[in-house]
């Protein structure tokens, strides 16, 4: 763990955001302590929503009078835990595929990548709005939870072909490696060259690539956020506006992707309700960027000690034959020889 020090820490940190977003109902107001209109003491009006930030709200209020603060708090957990689930079906589906076609059905590589050769060519947030447009394209009253688990399936099934193909490569070229070849060559099963082979480097590689598809995610559901198509759907009123203007399209769940769409638009003349979310969201992907960075680094020496330690195995003991005799041995041979002459 010494050496995963700053992914633990990271780690925590989101654990410790989740929890707190997560108790929200115990200590948050239900309303996101609303005031879409200032007051003095003499009740004269001083200011209507959007204001900027006060002692009152450190973060300023949104177009609906709302403290940025509770509804940052709020949305946390379901920007965190969309992420986590999409990251960790991505993951674990793809990486599940990869070994099985790499170790057991290699004919069925070629045929993998002809059914999914459009992912390759068709950026992949393209592919996300069509399929997610019927649900979150609009207001539908659709659940929840059905539009969110609907959501996350495409948000998986847009970077599974990608992970499969990099199981298999990274397959193709361990089983290339001198000491796969050797236990190959003995008798050794596929079970056996996973196990006891593969799978050393697969942990670690695979962590590293979880790391990468949370970041992947992450900056997806910013995407979506301002095409305006929100995880979780829409509220059905929307923003408040004037009378006369355009409603204008409301995340359901507050998470921030969505915070980051709806309000980008006002961008300039309240900077405070979408800064306020970047730095939220910029802050958790710094977190998840410090983490990759120490991974690779480790990685690469974890690898090197495992090879390593993979040669000595293979290096036979040093017989009596291949030890330096002393200086004394060599003389003491000589005045025998010359005695017995």
């Amino acid at each position: 763990m010494r050496k995963y020090k700053k992914t633990l820490a990271g780690s925590l940190l989101i654990l410790a955001l989740f929890v707190v977003s997560l108790m929200y109902p115990i200590y948050g107001a239900q309303d996101y302590n609303e005031e879409f209109y200032v007051y003095d003491k003499n009740g004269n009006l001083l200011d209507r929503a959007p204001t900027p930030p006060t002692l009152d709200h450190p973060l300023g209020t949104d177009r609906n009078g709302q403290d940025m603060v509770y509804i940052h708090l709020y949305g946390a957990k379901f920007t965190i835990a969309a992420a986590f689930v999409i990251t960790a079906m991505r993951v674990v589906f793809g990486v599940a595929t990869g070994l099985l076609i790499a170790l057991w059905l290699p004919k069925m590589k070629i045929y993998f990548k002809d059914f999914f050769l459009g992912f390759r060519y068709v950026p992949g947030l393209i592919i996300v709005l069509f399929l997610m447009r019927p649900v979150t394209g609009h207001y539908t009253g659709v659940p929840v939870w059905t539009a969110a688990a609907y959501q996350i399936g495409v948000l998986t099934l847009v970077a599974y072909p990608a992970i499969v193909l990099l199981t298999i490569e990274f397959i193709e070229v361990m089983q290339k490696k001198s000491f796969v070849l050797s236990s190959l060559l003995i008798g050794g099963s596929r079970y056996h060259i996973l196990t006891k082979h593969i799978w050393p480097f697969l942990k670690s590689t695979g962590l590293l690539m979880f790391v990468q598809q949370m970041l992947s995610t992450l900056i997806m559901i910013m995407h979506l956020g301002l095409f305006e198509y929100f995880l979780g759907g829409r509220t059905k009123g929307g923003i408040f506006t004037p009378p006369g203007d355009l409603p204008v399209a409301e995340t359901l769940s507050n998470e921030w992707g969505g915070l980051i769409g709806q309000n980008f638009r006002v961008m300039m003349q309240y900077p405070w309700i979408v800064l306020s979310t970047m730095i939220f969201f910029f802050f958790l992907i710094g977190i998840m960027n410090m983490m990759k960075k120490e991974i690779e680094r480790n990685l690469a020496y974890e690898n090197i000690d495992y090879i390593s330690k993979i040669k000595n195995r293979n290096i036979k003991p040093q017989t009596n034959k291949n030890k330096k005799m002393p200086d004394g041995s060599f003389r003491l041979i000589k005045e025998q020889r010359q005695a017995d002459v």
